[in-house]
């Protein structure tokens, strides 16, 4: 089994079948910003940016069900439908508190965090999945988690995932 996540922590692809991930990249986009009801309209131009970049065509390998925008925040989650479990997220965050956040819990740890230039004002990814985005006051989070299992499709790679990440941000920035 593999697993592909950007959780904030750990080792961004693992084969053994040991403890789940406590909190996955789904739980941490849920729970971002400010907690006020966001329009579903919004969510709804996440999700056709989102989409604007065929995600079948830029992680090969994996494909995606329907968008499913987020009635309460700005946020879209695409399915991965052919894994154990799997989502493509872009979520619009407010203020950049979790980006700030991310970036200092995690900017010293070489191993999961890294810059990434020519991308909005401020950009870094975290274990290769999940891609921040400062552009002025507010930021984008951008990730792609998957769990296959051996004889499912195999992962694209880190660069492929990071191309693939980057793509789509720079759809959503032109959102």
């Amino acid at each position: 089994m593999a697993l592909l996540a950007g959780c904030g922590g750990g080792a961004a692809e693992t084969t053994n079948d040991a403890d789940p991930v406590t909190e996955s990249t789904s739980e941490q986009i849920d729970t971002q910003g400010s907690g006020d009801s966001a329009d579903s309209s919004d969510a709804t131009r996440v999700c056709e940016a989102l989409t604007a970049v065929d995600p079948d065509t830029v992680f090969a390998g994996l494909t995606f069900g329907e968008p499913e925008p987020s009635s309460y925040q700005v946020r879209c989650k695409l399915p991965v439908t052919n894994a154990e479990y799997g989502a493509l997220h872009a979520a619009f965050e407010p203020g950049a508190l979790n980006h700030d956040a991310l970036k200092r819990d995690h900017s010293d740890n070489a191993e999961m965090y890294r810059e990434v230039t020519g991308l909005g004002d401020e950009a870094f990814i975290l274990n290769d999945t999940q891609l921040q985005v400062r552009e002025g006051q507010d930021a984008w989070t951008v990730a792609l988690e998957a769990f296959v299992a051996s004889s499912g499709p195999s992962l694209p790679s880190p660069e492929a995932i990071e191309a693939g990440l980057t793509e789509i941000a720079r759809s959503l920035l032109d959102e």
